[in-house]
């Protein structure tokens, strides 16, 4: 049974009954909000208030002595109500009904999250009253709080990994996954060390009691029911996730908590670090424990008073780059810098560009915008402005994707190194990204650039066929070296180009929105292939074999253009009647970018003999990769193995082991 399923039942009257016969208290009862326990508002004929708990039939008697304790520990701080004794003395009574019953002084205020007006001051109240209440409990301790517990934020990862299946929206079930993963990727070596301490465990707007908004005086700190041991800042953190909500400026909001927190009990570099993820992390779990608990009780309007803001607030957040947050609060603390290094104007940053790179290196608009930092789909710039990437051909899962980040952290730790040695890593990664392309691609060739993978394209096919001439696409663009410059129109063609060597030969694009046949034209895919037909027959007729045909599946510099139904199934088809080979080049299109399917070539229906795969391999790390077949790939092997025993018929290890092309190595020796 659920705690919400053995949360009491009292009705007012029956409350009133009860702080009667418990306390000697005449007065009447006004039920209070309360997640898993019940809160009444006593009201005696003489004007005194008071709060009567009436606890969960689930809670231990040694919690409730852990938050009378704690009450009782932090008193001097002034923040907190007192626990009344009963008529007996006692200061946990119980109801004939079994429950624990405990009465508390009655704290002046408003609750937050009914205030109208809440400036930066009153939120620098808030931080600066709630590091004084952190600090006064830094030095207590009792059994009972070390205990396991759902909303403690320190178990944050195990609740949205158990409870987001539940979450009925699919959207915002896939935000607070991902949002939970940036989290723990990102920060969990630095949560592994934080310090831990007694927390608050709530401080939501409606737990924080405000007696005058407009002198931003915060007047108390109430209910102790979700005190835990756990991360010191979490307190802050909860503090700031439910301040930020709604809010304009959530990241100023943020600031101005942590600017008093810090002020009244300091905050480490380590809790800095991780506080903007924490406060994501407490919502995803509030989202999560929300369906949990609306699934039990689906008509407690209480346990959803704060889904709609999330709603609306998470996903702002997760937009925001945890590194920038990381600056705003070390600023708020008066630490300085650690990401950068004294800004620099922009126009002082182009005047350096254009006098030490190249001139011939374009800038993407003429005001030049100076980029700072990316995250997801997000640039930011010097100003912190944000803009929506939708052009940036790079990375293919957003911009500092914290597993892929982390995931060659950990690799560079390890090992960097070239292929000649034997490393596990190599061969699980190709067999992991041959699974992806259909049979006969099975053999792999990893380069550091796409430019040096269409290079080694070429080498293959010239090795396979014993022949140069090549066919190609107008505008097409397959890379920066010599060789490549050579077979791509986009270069040679353009401003500054010198043309198309004797052995390049260009076809028509398969434009079918402004080329000659249209997609009015059921025929308009074999008419395109026809062009490259005659172009092959042409070089056949002049006795000059063929190497080969490369295009982009879907060539991305000529237009973003889809080709025709049938349009590469007819090329392939002649290409190989003429003995030469076909190139697929993906760099830009690879890895479902296209949306249907994980390559382009595939929606064509078609199977390349060499696959070409670039920096969105790596996610913007400089890696490539060429996917080709045995029979290929031996074809290339064969002459270097000649050449081997040719020039270098042995090779000797620092070990002294020897090495014969098509032998194993000997053991040293004479």
């Amino acid at each position: 049974m659920s705690l919400l399923q053995q949360a009491p039942r009292f009705d007012a009257p029956a409350a009133a009954h009860l702080a009667r016969d418990l306390y000697g208290l005449d007065s009447t009862a006004s039920p209070l909000p309360s997640e898993r326990d019940q809160n009444f508002l006593l009201a005696t004929p003489a004007g005194e208030r008071f709060i009567l708990k009436i606890a969960n039939a689930a809670e231990a008697g040694d919690m409730l002595d852990a938050q009378n304790a704690a009450l009782e520990h932090v008193a001097a701080v002034g923040l907190c109500p007192r626990v009344l004794p009963s008529t007996d003395g006692r200061a946990i009574a119980v109801a004939p009904s079994g429950h624990f019953v405990r009465l508390l002084t009655w704290m002046p205020g408003t609750p937050l999250g009914s205030v109208d007006t809440r400036t930066d001051s009153l939120f620098e109240e808030l931080g600066l009253k709630l590091g004084r209440l952190d600090e006064a409990l830094a030095s207590f301790d009792h059994p009972a709080i070390h205990r396991t517990f759902h909303w403690d934020l320190s178990r944050g990862f195990e609740v949205v990994q158990a409870s987001a299946p539940l979450v009925g929206d699919p959207a915002l079930r896939g935000l607070v996954v991902r949002t939970a993963g940036h989290v723990r990727a990102r920060d969990g070596r630095r949560l592994a060390r934080l310090r831990r301490t007694a927390v608050h465990g709530d401080a939501n707007d409606f737990n924080v009691l405000v007696e005058d908004a407009g002198a931003a005086r915060v007047s108390g700190l109430i209910d102790f029911g979700d005190m835990v041991h756990s991360y010191t800042v979490a307190d802050p953190a909860i503090a700031i996730a439910y301040a930020v909500l709604d809010r304009a400026d959530p990241l100023g909001t943020a600031a101005a908590i942590v600017r008093g927190y810090h002020a009244a009990y300091p905050l480490t570099e380590d809790d800095v670090a991780v506080l903007f993820g924490l406060v994501q992390l407490r919502l995803c779990v509030s989202v999560c424990m929300a369906a949990e608990q609306q699934r039990q009780r689906p008509d407690d309007e209480y346990l959803s008073i704060s889904q709609a803001p999330i709603r609306r607030t998470l996903p702002h957040l997760a937009g925001i780059h945890p590194d920038a947050a990381e600056e705003i609060f070390r600023t708020a603390c008066g630490m300085p810098p650690v990401l950068s290094m004294t800004p620099v104007p922009a126009e002082i940053t182009l005047a350096e560009r254009r006098r030490r790179l190249g001139r011939n290196l374009s800038l993407a608009y003429a005001q030049p915008v100076k980029i700072t930092r990316g995250w997801m789909q997000y640039l930011f710039d010097d100003r912190g402005g944000q803009y929506l990437d939708a052009y940036n051909n790079v990375p293919h899962a957003g911009h500092s994707h914290p597993r892929i980040l982390q995931a060659a952290i950990d690799q560079m730790r390890t090992l960097n190194t070239n292929t000649r040695y034997l490393h596990d890593t190599i061969w699980r990664f190709a067999e992991r990204l041959t699974a992806t392309l259909p049979d006969p691609l099975r053999v792999c060739y990893f380069v550091n650039s796409g430019s040096e993978a269409n290079e080694l394209a070429l080498r293959l096919a010239r090795a396979h066929t014993g022949a140069r001439d090549l066919v190609v696409l107008e505008a097409a663009y397959h890379g920066n070296t010599t060789t490549l410059i050579d077979i791509s129109p986009y270069k040679f063609a353009g401003p500054g180009g010198g043309g198309a060597p004797d052995w390049v030969h260009v076809a028509p694009i398969p434009d079918d929105y402004r080329g000659a046949y249209r997609r009015s034209d059921a025929d308009a895919g074999r008419k395109y292939a026809d062009a490259v037909g005659a172009i092959v027959d042409d070089v056949r007729g002049r006795g000059r074999p063929l190497a080969g045909f490369i295009c982009e599946s879907c060539p991305s510099v000529g237009g973003q253009i889809i080709p025709p139904p049938g349009y590469l199934e007819a090329v392939y088809r002649f290409v190989r009647a003429a003995g030469g080979l076909c190139i697929a080049d993906e760099v830009q299109t690879a890895y479902g970018r296209m949306g249907d399917s994980f390559y382009a070539f595939e929606a064509q229906g078609v199977v390349p003999d060499i696959v070409v795969l670039g920096k969105p391999i790596g996610n913007g790390y400089p890696l490539g990769a060429v996917v080709t077949t045995r029979e290929i790939a031996d074809a290339y092997f064969a002459p270097a193995s000649r050449s081997l025993a040719r020039y270098a018929p042995r090779y000797t290890s620092g070990t002294g082991a020897t090495w014969t092309p098509g032998r194993a190595p000997s053991p040293p020796g004479p």
